[in-house]
């Protein structure tokens, strides 16, 4: 038998948690878990608790078992679920992306959070379980922590949602920067998130593009956060190549975007598939030729 990547572990601080139980490469699969409750965007007491009369008694005591960051404020059905739910399809405050329906899940759940994660949780729809990969090698001992707020938005930013939502204030290597350092990494991450939305507008100026997403690059680099968000910069940079038939640079970005789609969201993720389609063969993108042949540059 397998054994687990992971243990549970409780602190004073954060409660309970869990942490790797030997050391985990980067783009191992840590868990795949059902959940034991969804809920759709509308969900209210009494839809949970409908869920709920459904499940088991060991099920409900996994469930109650859970954090509650809202007690007196909503009924302990509902203030768990506000807590602990997660995502089940694609979220992502860059894009706009909202999730249709989330999910509480028994172990899952207990991922803690960290504005420099060092897992993902990835809900790949026609497996109906949460998984969560290792974006970069983990040593045995390390806590897993997920993200679960908006990475690149500044610290006070991050905290407050985090408090709002949570109740707690965040303390995780990047919140605790201070002075002309927490400035700097705030500047960073509100620059990646700015260069994101100017890459997106860069499709009639390929070479401006690659420029762009070499610096979010950098950025996102310095603040430890590449191995867990390059891969989307890395397709953008593909596509710029792409476009203008540079075959050889479309190439190695695809790689790169492959390599990264497949630790976080796994080998056969959507993403990850299609990126390896267009490594061998750029000229399978649907914007492959559409402006002018132009030499770019590849990955660093």
């Amino acid at each position: 038998m397998a054994r687990l990547l992971y243990i549970s572990h409780h602190s004073n601080r954060k409660g309970q948690g869990l942490v790797a139980s030997r050391a985990i490469s980067r783009g191992e699969l840590i868990l795949a878990e059902s959940p034991l409750i969804v809920q759709g965007q509308l969900y209210t007491n009494d839809t949970i608790l409908t869920a709920l009369a459904a499940l088991s008694k060991a099920q409900q005591r996994e469930y109650f078992a859970l954090a509650n960051a809202h007690p007196g404020v909503h009924p302990p059905p509902l203030g768990v679920f506000k807590t602990n739910v997660l995502p089940c399809g694609d979220h992502n405050a860059l894009t706009g992306a909202s999730a249709s329906i989330g999910a509480v899940f028994a172990l899952g759940s207990r991922f803690n959070s960290s504005c420099t994660s060092n897992v993902n949780n990835y809900w790949p729809a026609e497996r109906e379980q949460i998984t969560f990969w290792a974006v970069r090698d983990i040593p045995e001992g390390e806590e897993l922590l997920i993200s679960y707020s908006e990475q690149f938005a500044g610290r006070d930013e991050r905290r407050a949602w985090l408090k709002s939502r949570f109740g707690f204030q965040c303390a995780c290597v990047a919140c605790s920067r201070t002075g002309a350092e927490l400035r700097a990494s705030d500047e960073r991450r509100q620059a990646i998130a700015r260069l994101y939305d100017e890459i997106g507008r860069c499709g009639h100026v390929p070479a401006v593009g690659i420029r762009k997403v070499k610096e979010a690059i950098s950025l996102l680099a310095e603040e430890d956060l590449l191995d867990g968000r390059g891969a989307s910069f890395y397709y953008d940079a593909f596509q710029f190549c792409a476009s203008v038939s540079d075959v050889k640079n479309a190439k190695l970005w695809a790689t790169e975007a492959w390599k990264g789609f497949s630790a976080v969201r796994g080998p056969d993720s959507p993403d990850a598939k299609k990126a390896k389609r267009y490594m061998s063969k750029p000229s399978r993108h649907k914007a492959f030729g559409m402006l002018p042949k132009q030499t770019l540059s590849g990955p660093n």
